[in-house]
């Protein structure tokens, strides 16, 4: 069964749809730009990659559900909506209980605004960098908003595309990396192999642009060479039909851990054996000795994408992290969205989209030209 690409949706911090993403993609546009949501003098980096002219209240379909998503479930219905329509069924000719939903999002954290009295009212007055948990669960769980909960949940982003498409099909939510992303469109792929579905939206969304998740970054090191990003990304995968880009070959596999802890592994990189073998057997699958181009997790950092770049096969590299920002679980499928558009418009005939995540899982995927 030939595996295509129907159609894309994407918000990126190039600019809010494909056209805009794309267009400042092939202009070489960097997306990263001055952050006014936190005080920069708490991080490294002045700088983030935010989505351009997002007002969820005005661009999802349903304004009194705005209030029960966190940023990474309003970015992933926008993107969701963009690729599959309203009704993803209806658009496809497809039974709803036929049209399946699998996706990768950030590990979802209430925001700032949302806790800062919170915070604010459990102040140990002993000292005041910490909490005392009789405050906590006193007056400062009074502040703290029940309808908060729902926005955590990490299969929230995927439960939202799915209520509102009205996908009925099997579903599954992954966790928080740039390979999870890939690793939903393989579990895509097998889910229309094994006719489990006729078709599958695929969707990645996070928002690495919150001060509490970009603390994180900081912490594990990564905010050192990449600054913190949002956005989301969906595809709708589907038997291919004239004019869709193939899915061609695809693999998983884990990296070696850089040391005993997995703290030691956050983000680095200790063997790029892995990822050669992981690309081989991409492209084995795929029937190709190469490609006309990758799309790979560069840093920006020489040594680190000196051990990537050793890891791929013989071909010209693009990298969008070190455009748009850390994009977590977003990453590969908006890298995997720019290949099928790069596909689609005929730039290029074949594209191998390579992810790891901080803890060392690793994918890709290969797409080709029908």
């Amino acid at each position: 069964m030939r595996i295509g690409v129907g159609s894309v949706g994407l918000a990126t911090p190039l600019g809010l749809g494909l056209a805009a993403t794309m267009e400042g993609w092939r202009a070489g546009r960097s997306g990263l730009v001055d952050n006014d949501r936190w005080p920069t003098r708490w991080f490294l980096r002045a700088d983030a990659g935010l989505v351009p002219g997002f007002n969820p209240r005005k661009q999802l379909p349903d304004r009194k559900a705005v209030k029960l998503m966190s940023r990474e479930s309003q970015l992933g219905l926008w993107a969701a909506v963009e690729a599959a329509g309203p009704r993803g069924p209806d658009r496809f000719d497809v039974a709803a209980d036929r049209f399946a939903g699998f996706a990768a999002a950030g590990y979802e954290v209430s925001s700032l605004d949302e806790s800062e009295e919170m915070l604010a009212l459990s102040r140990d007055p002993q000292a005041p960098g910490r909490v005392a948990l009789d405050l906590l669960f006193g007056p400062g769980r009074d502040a703290y908003n029940p309808m908060a909960p729902l926005k955590i949940l990490p299969n929230m982003a995927l439960f939202h595309a799915a209520s509102t498409l009205d996908l009925q099909g099997p579903h599954l939510s992954l966790g928080s990396s740039p390979a999870t992303g890939l690793a939903a469109a393989i579990e895509a792929c097998d889910a229309l192999s094994f006719d489990e579905a006729d078709a599958v939206l695929v969707l990645g969304t996070d928002a690495n642009a919150e001060v509490f998740r970009a603390h994180q970054l900081v912490e594990g090191g990564v905010a050192e060479h990449l600054a913190p990003a949002e956005g989301a990304a969906a595809l709708v995968l589907r038997q291919a039909v004239d004019g869709d880009p193939i899915l061609l070959g695809h693999a998983q596999a884990q990296e070696p851990p850089a040391g005993p802890e997995p703290r030691q592994h956050y983000g680095q990189i200790s063997d790029s054996r892995a990822r050669a073998a992981l690309h081989r057997a991409a492209l084995e699958r795929a029937g190709l000795r190469t490609v006309d181009l990758i799309l790979a997790d560069l840093w920006g950092d020489p040594a680190r994408d000196a051990l990537v770049m050793k890891g791929l096969p013989d071909a010209p590299v693009a990298s969008s992290r070190t455009r748009f920002g850390w994009l977590g679980a977003a990453a590969g499928t908006v890298d995997l969205a720019i290949a099928c558009e790069l596909v689609r418009s005929g730039e290029v005939g074949s594209v191998l989209v390579s992810a790891a995540g901080l803890a060392g899982d690793l994918a890709c995927v290969i797409v080709g030209a029908p």
